[in-house]
């Protein structure tokens, strides 16, 4: 998803900046939580472990360089964003009194609702067979993910996926911070997705958590069997799609189990 950088003069230096923005949104959150996985006692780390399988040799140094490829498509984006937004295209204010904290608060939790059913239906898109070998199989070549596969995108996936935020721009006016949060929300729940370690209080898996957003096992279990588990956030869209795992839920609780709730 493109960061937005509001400036005045929009041209180069806009898009470095907007590059720059971007190319460490990914970086720190994925950076961070593999060198924490990294730092912590082995033991632990197995104890939380979902993923049953290990990387390739060369998977992250892979992983990482489609995800170059990712964040120049989503600075472009967010660069023809900025221009839209100059343009009166699209709807974006800055002073929040315009229309209000409710109004802002709600509209965080519209755009965090709306990207999962976004997601959700252009992931299944993305799974149909003449789609999937040139817009989704890179992502998929990472059958046991990394932190590192968070933006492992082909191009076509990662144009898919950053116009969603200009497309929502067209309708619903937005606060740059009501953008921000929603993009580190995004981006660290995406690295959070991709680790095969589960690093969520087990109490939070064992309870609303588990039932209602996406674990870290939810979408390890999809890059082991792409037929299920396609949402992003939330479960209820694999539920009502009928592509939830008919496993997850079993998997969970063994896990917990395993785990000592």
């Amino acid at each position: 998803m493109p960061a937005v950088c509001l400036t005045h003069a929009f041209g180069l230096d806009a898009l470095m900046g907007i590059l720059l923005v971007d190319f460490l949104r990914y970086l720190l959150p994925a950076a961070t939580l593999a060198g924490v996985l990294v730092l912590l006692p082995a033991d632990w780390v197995a104890s939380r472990r979902v993923s049953t399988r290990e990387p390739a040799a060369g998977q992250p140094r892979r992983e990482f360089l489609f995800s170059m490829s990712t964040v120049l498509i989503f600075s472009v984006v967010g660069a023809l964003m900025v221009a839209g937004v100059q343009a009166g295209v699209l709807r974006m204010y800055q002073d929040v009194a315009d229309h209000g904290w409710p109004y802002l608060i709600a509209s965080l939790a519209a755009l965090i609702v709306l990207h999962d059913a976004w997601f959700y239906w252009t992931h299944r898109l993305l799974h149909q067979r003449r789609v999937f070998r040139w817009a989704h199989r890179t992502h998929h070549q990472s059958v046991a993910p990394t932190p590192w596969a968070a933006y492992s995108f082909a191009p076509a996936e990662a144009v898919v996926q950053a116009v969603f935020l200009p497309l929502v721009l067209t309708v619903l006016p937005l606060h740059p911070s009501v953008i921000g949060i929603f993009l580190v929300h995004m981006i660290v729940r995406n690295v959070l997705g991709h680790a095969g370690v589960d690093l969520m209080p087990r109490a939070w898996l064992a309870g609303w958590w588990g039932r209602w957003l996406t674990t870290t096992l939810h979408h390890d279990m999809h890059h082991a069997d792409g037929r299920f588990n396609r949402g992003l956030y939330f479960t209820w869209w694999d539920r009502l799609g009928g592509t939830e795992h008919p496993e997850y839920r079993q998997r969970l609780d063994e896990w917990l189990r395993r785990a000592g709730m």
